[in-house]
């Protein structure tokens, strides 16, 4: 059959061509919402997905065209073997959560190719309102819960049409009706039920929020500046730090190998030195190394999802808001590694540990002997020059680094000799804070003086709301040597690159073509232009207080809210008490009235509303206001007689009746297509109208001649 001959109902957009088979409009609203959910999943799931989608509807439009046949058995199992293979591939296996999540879509986006009824594109909507709730096992930000929005309500404005929505109007219109109605359950089951955290996660992250490793070689956290990775956010209860003082401890590294500098956990600790695992750590709500000493700051930490337990914190740990693990070196660990973001209320002193570590100061001084010869002359000399005096001796390492030409590069020199520290300090000259430490810490070790290099972040930028944002590129390294009975913080890098301490890691001249080169489309790299930075901080505040307010409701948040609401129903029922029985009883029939007069003009506007968007009630009322009129409906007789009778008695509004009444039969049972309809209500519309402006307005003439004639009457 040609395509001119046809018959109309097969081109027809309506939802349902032959009362079973879909049309070519549904299946574009389908395909439609398959991208809007496929949307939602690209940025964790290969891009060869958007080409799938692509290929399963071309090949369904070219059937829907009869230009290709339909899909039988064998191509769709080859298509689904085809889609397995391709994962299989991608992940390595089916078991990753990411493979089981495209399978999901896979499969959504294939189910196309069988849907030719009413019935198998609920089956697809169904899987996409599924697809689109899988999407949170990604993350939960803002951005993901607007384009999860925008995908449920086109879903189920599908299903509308599926139930039989005669226009584009009355399917919005009731998906908004449906959104309203379950509003405010949403914001009930919120606000009240008790939520089980983490609801949403992925069951591995590959990536550490930190992105520091346990071990550090030189040049390793300058690596980190070419990213602007999110690691944690910062907002302070009071006083909050200067520039210069925001140090975020995350671990600390005590043993050099004489080419990097790795962690040792607390249970190799104590394995080693045969101590007890609870001389090194402890669990509960205060660190049990830290004493009464009363905390410097209070502040809460929204921390990104992490593969290890570290748990940042400015200067050392001494209270938080949950049981965490403490470390007698002062750092801080979760009982297990974080799936979601997290909210975490710490207290802390905003310094090095002023207690000595039970590993005992031997622990931090042992080196290597046979690596870094150099070195060692050069700590001889210096603590000769020093006279033996631990603090002359820093001071002099530090001021030697302070001096030409050693300089402070976001892009030091690869150093790959067996003599890492010698290379550095006698041959490249140049580095980062890893580079600075590391010597300083080995040199501080040749002279007996224990000491260990501490990993962490300085800085942080602070938004206009006052809380922090702390990024990869503010990761940073330093020492702390024991000295006096505590210990120390000592930063080689404020005697070489002091703008590195105010200003951040953006403010090294040297080697910036490096800063953020891993970001080359970061928002960080207009912050010179005005309206862009203030748009970038705008939203990240948004975010920020959406992380905060809804993701990481829960706990305590649910129980101070609950508490808000008890106390205030309690004061309520106290005023209430204070008024008197008969003034609660009169209070109590006004707001009785109040609801149900409420109720009956939320009704009478609803039916008001609803007659006014169907034309079939429109038809109905407008019937009925002929019949109160004196032209009542007949047995038997079809709307479009009905005007016609009308017309014919009542010539001012006969032309519109008689407008009206063709309308209505082309609107009935002429094959329209969706705009023709469309255009057909709204001149039936129109001439409706118009009909009863032509009558009123006869009628007034009548009454305005039958009261001229009685007036000429009653005076000659």
């Amino acid at each position: 059959m040609s395509r001119a001959s046809r018959p109309r109902s097969a081109e027809a957009p309506a939802v349902l061509a032959d009362g079973r088979g879909l049309s070519g409009a549904m299946l574009w609203r389908l395909f439609v919402g398959q991208c809007l959910v496929l949307a939602l999943h690209l940025a964790w799931m290969p891009a060869w997905f958007a080409g799938v989608a692509v290929v399963v509807a071309g090949y369904r439009y070219r059937q829907l065209r009869r230009d290709a046949p339909r899909a039988g058995l064998l191509l769709r199992l080859a298509a689904v073997g085809a889609l397995v293979a391709a994962l299989w591939g991608q992940y390595g296996s089916l078991g990753e959560m990411r493979a089981l999540i495209g399978l999901l879509l896979g499969v959504y986006l294939l189910k196309l190719l069988e849907t030719h009824d009413r019935r198998d594109a609920r089956v697809v909507v169904a899987i996409g309102l599924v697809a689109t709730g899988v999407a949170f096992l990604h993350g939960q930000g803002l951005p993901l819960a607007l384009a999860a929005f925008v995908a449920l309500t086109w879903q189920l404005q599908s299903l509308m049409w599926l139930s039989g929505a005669r226009s584009r109007r009355r399917a919005w219109g009731e998906v908004g009706w449906l959104l309203g109605l379950s509003a405010p359950l949403m914001v009930a089951l919120f606000l009240v039920v008790p939520r089980l955290p983490p609801l949403w996660h992925m069951p591995e992250t590959p990536r550490a929020a930190t992105g520091l490793s346990d071990s550090v070689s030189p040049g390793d956290i300058a690596e980190l500046s070419r990213s602007d990775a999110r690691a944690f956010r910062a907002e302070f209860r009071g006083q909050a730090p200067p520039p210069g003082e925001r140090y975020w401890r995350v671990y600390t590294l005590s043993h050099f190998d004489g080419i990097s500098w790795s962690r040792v956990s607390p249970s190799q600790q104590a394995a080693t030195l045969e101590r007890p695992l609870s001389r090194f750590v402890r669990e509960g709500r205060a660190s049990a190394w830290a004493g009464q000493d009363p905390p410097r700051y209070d502040y809460a930490l929204l921390l990104e999802p992490d593969s290890r337990p570290w748990r940042p914190s400015l200067g050392t740990p001494l209270r938080a808001g949950e049981p965490q693990r403490f470390l007698a070196d002062g750092t801080l660990a979760g009982r297990e590694a974080l799936r979601s973001r997290a909210l975490l209320d710490l207290e802390s002193s905003g310094e090095a540990p002023a207690f000595a570590d039970p590993a005992g100061t031997r622990w931090f001084r042992l080196l290597p002997t046979d690596t870094n010869p150099r070195t060692r002359a050069l700590a001889r000399r210096l603590w000769r020059q020093s006279d033996g005096d631990p603090r002359r001796y820093l001071d002099a390492v530090l001021a030697r680094f302070g001096q030409a030409p050693y300089r402070y590069t976001l892009s030091p020199p690869r150093l790959t000799g067996p003599h890492r520290v010698d290379d550095f300090l006698f041959e490249a000259r140049a580095g980062y804070c890893s580079h600075y430490a590391s010597a300083t810490a080995v040199m501080a070790r040749m002279a007996g003086i224990p000491a260990r290099l501490v990993a962490g972040f300085l800085g942080g930028e602070r938004h206009p709301d006052g809380h922090f944002t702390v990024r990869d590129y503010d990761a940073h390294a330093w020492v702390e040597v024991w000295q006096d009975g505590a210990w120390q913080r000592l930063d080689p890098t404020a005697a070489i690159a002091p703008e590195r301490i105010e200003q951040g890691a953006a403010a090294v001249s040297e080697g910036r073509e490096a800063f953020l080169a891993d970001s080359p489309f970061s928002p960080l790299r207009y912050r010179g232009v005005g309206w862009l930075n203030g748009m970038r901080l705008e939203w990240e505040r948004l975010e920020y207080q959406w992380q905060r307010g809804v993701i990481d409701y829960r706990g305590a948040a649910r129980e101070r809210l609950m508490a808000e609401l008890t106390e205030t129903l309690a004061q309520l029922g106290r005023a209430l008490v204070a008024l008197g029985p008969w003034r609660v009883v009169g209070l109590a029939v006004l707001a009785l009235l109040a609801v149900a007069g409420g109720a009956l003009g939320w009704r009478g506007w609803r039916r008001w509303w609803c007659g006014r968007r169907d034309e079939t009630r429109r038809l109905a009322a407008f019937q009925a206001w002929l019949g109160r009129r004196g032209y009542p409906l007949r047995p038997g007789e079809s709307p479009a007689a009905h005007f016609r009778r009308v017309a014919r008695d009542r010539d001012a509004a006969g032309p519109a009746l008689e407008a009206a009444a063709e309308t209505l039969e082309q609107w009935l049972y002429a094959p329209l297509d969706a705009s023709e309809r469309r255009e057909a209500a709204r001149r039936l519309h129109a001439a409706l109208g118009r009909a009863r402006r032509d009558w009123r307005r006869a009628t007034r003439r009548v009454i305005v001649k039958a009261q001229t004639a009685s007036t000429r009457h009653e005076h000659p």
